[in-house]
């Protein structure tokens, strides 16, 4: 059996029920403990205002399908992990029943 060398261990808080979970992460890009799906861009109002302000395009995605496209991209100031423990990855409806109100 091949081992794996682990490189750093991280507590991290799911984003949807915030508990925090250990992930254990190896050498190669592996981790084990949590489900990640990405980093979240966090822009300030005032990009947001820019990017509103700027208009919009038409843009042909499909020969069928037209979008409008804003002409301005906000730049954002930080990114967010986004981390789902595995009881919130594997059944997603049963964090609503759990939270207090």
């Amino acid at each position: 059996m091949k081992k794996h060398r682990i490189v750093r261990r991280r507590d991290i808080p799911c984003s949807i029920c915030g508990e925090q979970m250990h992930v254990i992460f190896y050498e190669g890009k592996g981790y084990r403990g949590g489900h990640y799906f990405g980093k979240i861009p966090l822009h300030r109002k005032s990009e947001l205002e820019k990017m509103r302000r700027s208009g919009t395009h038409k843009s042909k995605m499909t020969p069928t399908w037209t979008v409008d496209v804003y002409n301005y991209g906000p730049k954002p100031y930080a990114h967010l992990e986004y981390w789902e423990c595995p009881e919130c990855y594997w059944h997603p409806r049963k964090w609503l029943k759990n939270r207090k109100k």
